[in-house]
């Protein structure tokens, strides 16, 4: 019996080789039915290693992720695009869970070298039984047991490549763009302007669609114009040119607009040149790639049919190795060379500074009126309505001092309960614009108090050696509790943590939930009025809040701190 066994782990063997192709094949495509149908190779390996070998190996699979979560609106989120139906979502989350399992590339590796090994293995099983079979155990333990790191160095550095040949497509697909601008340029010069700034329009987004698969570069263009405005008789001039319709004057600022932007002529020599430099950086290293592992998995060809394997196999494998370890220098590379076109230039981000410093000026003068309109109503239909109360009331008492000594005294027990109501709301007003814990303990020990009436169970985690300056903590301070809210309000979360810390000139707070996610900046005004409120000190929120969660917001803010304390209720030293 043991020697039929080997036998059958022979043809379990030789089984993996056309298999390992079609698996590398679904893994580059996405294809997870046939990576997850595949796979059931290698479980059956593990089964029959216990079985067969008296070795058992334990699955070291990743469990399956649960069903996508619907946003609020009931619509599914996948990389900022909307989906009404959980097909789309279900297929990318299990791409992302097969891809990101360890297990699933020591499948490969497996399928790779097993029909090697294991042929070689089992030949021995069928001729020497038992002590065979438990050799060919230990081999495939040695593959399919539990995850090393080195099998993700070559996962993480294998989709690094294969990224980067996919970016080599999305550049020389550029080329297509820039010829048919120089043909809508033609056109623009005969008087026929609207395809050209389509398609310019258009190529800003390709362009900005890399620069966000680069990561970190922001967009260098001029702020859009604002629409003509009509003169006294109702026409709109354009130099010495009137309109009647604004349609020309728009088209025509939007085409000045578009051609006296430095970085639309950036764009078209990127465009141009980045082809030829992904093609030498990313594409030739992918092709490498594919050829070494091509190279690689017909050892067993040659082993079968020559008594030597031929030069190609350790060429192959030496090609793949090398691909593999400059990948990610080739890569920064890229990376560098792409910044040096798109990155905005100087001029550009001083005009980016001036125009934000001047939304947030209009933010905080907005805000500020807001604040005081919010003050002068409570005022008004609070305290100030007591306190004229309380006056007639007295007024009463006078003159019923003499004549109802009971009904004056009475009139004096409401208007000291009065007079305590008026006092509590004042307080609490004045909670609101400056609560007397922050100005008192600082932020940290204010952020504790807002946790402690939260509803969810809040951690406050805060190394700050010193106090901020009073406007940039009452920012953090309310900005924070506006999180905390919305996190009880919307998010379906048991646990949030809140981490605080300062560095390098920079407040840095982060709030997690465990919630179902979902939450973006187009969502309500509660996000916007964060990051508004944080402009206001040029600080920036980011949100990452992917369908069915976690969500993780952080917030940043220039600032120094102004003093250093002992502890978090202790006084300045």
């Amino acid at each position: 019996m043991a020697r039929l066994r080997g036998l059958g782990l022979v043809v379990l063997a030789l089984l993996g080789l056309p298999l390992a192709v079609l698996d590398l094949a679904a893994l580059i495509f996405g294809v997870s039915p046939v990576v997850l149908g595949i796979r059931r190779l290698p479980v059956l390996a593990r089964r029959l290693a216990g079985e067969w070998c008296e070795v058992p190996i334990a699955e070291p699979y990743d469990p399956m992720p649960g069903p996508p979560r619907p946003r609020p609106d009931g619509l599914y989120e996948v990389r900022r695009r909307l989906y009404r139906r959980p097909y789309v979502p279900v297929f990318w989350q299990q791409v992302h869970w097969l891809a990101a399992d360890g297990a699933t590339w020591l499948d490969l590796l497996w399928l790779v070298v097993n029909p090697l090994g294991g042929t070689v293995l089992g030949l021995v099983a069928a001729v020497a039984g038992k002590p065979g079979l438990r050799w060919h155990g230990r081999w495939t333990r040695a593959l399919l047991g539990a995850r090393r790191p080195w099998p993700n160095w070559v996962r993480d550095r294998t989709l690094l490549v294969l990224d980067g040949a996919q970016l080599a497509a999305v550049a020389v697909a550029g080329l297509l763009l820039v010829v048919v601008q120089l043909a809508a340029g033609v056109l623009a010069l005969a008087g026929v302007s609207s395809p050209l700034i389509v398609l310019v329009e258009n190529s800003r987004t390709f362009v900005n669609y890399y620069r966000r698969r680069i990561g970190g570069i922001d967009e260098p263009y001029r702020p859009v114009p604002a629409p003509p405005r009509p003169e006294a008789d109702g026409r709109y001039r354009v130099r010495r040119r009137v309109y009647r319709s604004p349609a020309v004057p728009t088209r025509l600022a939007r085409l000045s607009w578009l051609a006296r932007d430095p970085a639309s002529g950036r764009d078209l020599l990127w465009m141009v040149l980045n082809p030829l430099v992904t093609v030498t950086l990313l594409a030739l290293p992918c092709a490498a790639l594919l050829l070494g592992f091509a190279q690689v998995t017909t050892t067993v060809t040659y082993l079968w049919h020559h008594t030597q394997p031929g030069w190609q196999v350790p060429a192959g494998a030496l090609a793949t190795a090398v691909v593999l370890m400059v990948a990610p220098t080739l890569r920064r590379w890229h990376d560098r060379w792409t910044r040096v076109l798109l990155a905005p230039t100087e001029a550009a981000r001083l005009a980016k500074r001036v125009e934000r410093l001047t939304e947030t000026r209009a933010d905080a003068v907005d805000t500020q009126a807001a604040e005081l309109r919010r003050i002068e109503r409570d005022l008004h239909d609070g305290a100030q309505g007591r306190l004229v109360a309380m006056g007639m009331a007295l007024r009463t008492v006078e003159r019923l001092l003499d004549a109802d000594p009971e009904l004056a005294r009475k009139l004096i027990v409401e208007v000291r309960e009065n007079t305590a109501t008026a006092l509590t709301e004042i307080r609490e007003l004045v909670h609101g614009i400056h609560p007397p814990v922050l100005a008192e303990r600082g932020l940290a020990d204010a952020i504790r108090v807002v946790a402690l009436d939260s509803p969810l169970d809040v951690a406050v985690a805060a190394d700050l050696p010193g106090r901020l300056d009073p406007p940039v903590e009452s920012a953090a301070y309310f900005a924070v509790r506006e999180l905390l809210t919305n996190a009880a309000k919307h998010s379906g979360a048991d646990k949030v943590r809140v981490d605080v810390s300062h560095a390098g000139g920079l407040l840095r707070i982060v709030v997690y939930d465990d919630g179902h996610g979902g939450a973006h900046l187009a969502g309500g005004t509660g996000l916007l009025g964060v990051r508004r409120r944080l402009g206001t000190f040029d600080g920036v929120l980011d949100v990452r809040s992917p369908v069915g969660g976690p969500t993780t917001l952080t917030m940043e803010i220039p600032c120094v701190l102004s003093s250093r304390r002992t502890s978090t209720s202790s006084g300045p030293d």
